[in-house]
């Protein structure tokens, strides 16, 4: 290894030095003491630049070296230039954190940095506004002890890709939604945004669907029975038929569209189903499969397997109108040399309704947005074999309902599979569900 000149030269330096003495001792005598008194010098020297670096390195200001040149005085020139390049980046650091909380205190959205153990280590000014925090107070103190709300104090123990909707604490009638995100080492970041506005808007909205459809329903009833009393006019020109019939189609697919609406509009009223009963699937399944095997004309073959007898805690209608929308969806979009094949299964980690066909399938990019209402993946098939465009939504908001998750697989031109899993609690043993019956 090759040593740097500096400490070469310090070295050649340390050699004169005793030889110098050792020749002062061989000249005037006492060779011992004159090595001993050099060495004692060079440790005295050696303690004193030690000394001035440890007061250097504990933060006082620079302390003068005597010498012009040597190991010492560049020791003292690196630590100066080490001490500049921390000061430099403290600086920088600074600038950087007040530009971040000027930045943060004009968000709308509140921002709360916590610990391992959930506890508040800074927040913006936008926290004070939306759930009451105090600076001066709030700091040091568990979130889950100011805001105890308990969606939220579940959510902040386990926290989850989706936000957790709450009611403000600071507005009667606000609502808020919170995030909470990795941050840095042994930290999170909590986001809340005030979604007030987009909860009254979307409560508008289906007001406003829910009204206009029970509106229209009357006037396109009474449209639809003087369509009929034309229809079977036998006095009725030829020429009007066709039109009269078309009407008539018409009039009925916004029949069925208003009265998917007005079901839509009631699913979305509520999380929870209102009153849960022993509903028998099989049975439901088997009715809805022979349903579908007896409709006339070209059609795909429909096969039912049962490999439980397990019934459902829930609402029976909402139950029928998933497991119906998933098997005449199949049934619309698959060719008549297809098949769909219906499944029911159950174990202990609940029960799966599925539901597989090898029809049109669906692009993979259009598979997260068939759950909106009015998505078609083919509008022109759709609306040609009657679709209404809101089965899908239907499904979903009642399966939320039920506690159920819907699970899509497709490939384009290869078919498609539709699952409902239900959790365990939802689940009832044909034994159980026979004695809740009786």
């Amino acid at each position: 290894m090759t040593l740097p000149n500096r400490w070469v030269s310090h070295l050649a330096a340390l050699a004169v030095w005793l030889i110098a003495a050792a020749l002062l001792g061989w000249w005037f005598g006492g060779t011992g003491w004159w090595l001993a008194g050099a060495i004692g010098l060079y440790t005295v020297h050696v303690l004193r630049n030690l000394y001035l670096l440890d007061r250097v390195l504990d933060g006082f200001n620079r302390t003068p070296v005597f010498e012009t040149r040597g190991l010492w005085v560049e020791v003292f020139a690196r630590v100066d230039k080490i001490r500049a390049k921390a000061r430099g980046r403290k600086k920088k650091y600074h600038r950087l954190l007040r530009e971040v909380r000027e930045s943060t205190g004009a968000l709308s959205d509140a921002g709360i940095i916590l610990n391992a153990e959930n506890e508040i280590v800074w927040f913006n000014p936008a926290a004070t506004r939306l759930l009451g925090l105090d600076p001066a107070t709030d700091i040091g103190n568990r979130l889950d002890n100011l805001v105890r709300h308990p969606d939220f104090v579940a959510y902040l123990a386990k926290p989850t890709p989706e936000p957790v909707m709450v009611p403000s604490p600071t507005e009667e009638s606000g609502w808020l939604a919170a995030q909470i995100v990795p941050y840095g080492k042994d930290q999170r970041l909590a986001i809340i945004r005030d979604i007030t506005r987009e909860i009254n808007l979307e409560r508008m909205r289906r007001d406003f669907v829910a009204n206009a459809s029970h509106e229209l329903r009357s006037p396109l009833t009474v449209i639809g029975g003087y369509l009929d009393a034309l229809a079977e006019d036998e006095a009725m020109p030829p020429a009007w038929r066709g039109p009269i019939g078309e009407m008539q189609r018409q009039a009925d697919r916004m029949t069925r569209i208003l009265r998917d609406l007005i079901e839509l509009s009631r699913l979305e009223s509520s999380e929870k189903t209102e009153s849960d009963e022993v509903v028998d699937v099989a049975g439901m399944l088997e009715l809805i499969a022979r349903e579908f095997q007896s409709l006339g004309g070209e059609r795909p073959a429909v096969s039912l397997a049962l490999d439980t007898d397990a019934a459902l805690l829930g609402n029976e209608s909402e139950l029928h109108s998933i497991f119906h929308n998933l098997v005449n969806n199949a049934v619309r979009f698959t060719p008549p040399s297809g098949a769909v094949k219906i499944s029911w299964r159950a174990d202990d980690e609940g029960a799966v309704f599925e539901v597989m066909d090898t029809g049109i399938g669906i692009p993979e990019e259009q598979i997260p947005r068939i759950t909106e209402r009015f998505y078609r993946v083919d509008p022109g098939r759709s609306r040609a074999s009657g679709g209404t465009g809101l089965g899908l939504a239907i499904v979903k908001h009642a399966l939320q309902r039920h506690d159920g998750t819907l699970h899509i697989r497709s490939r384009e031109g290869l078919g498609s599979t539709f699952s409902c899993t239900f959790p365990p609690q939802r689940l009832v043993l044909r034994k159980a569900a026979a004695q809740a019956v009786l």
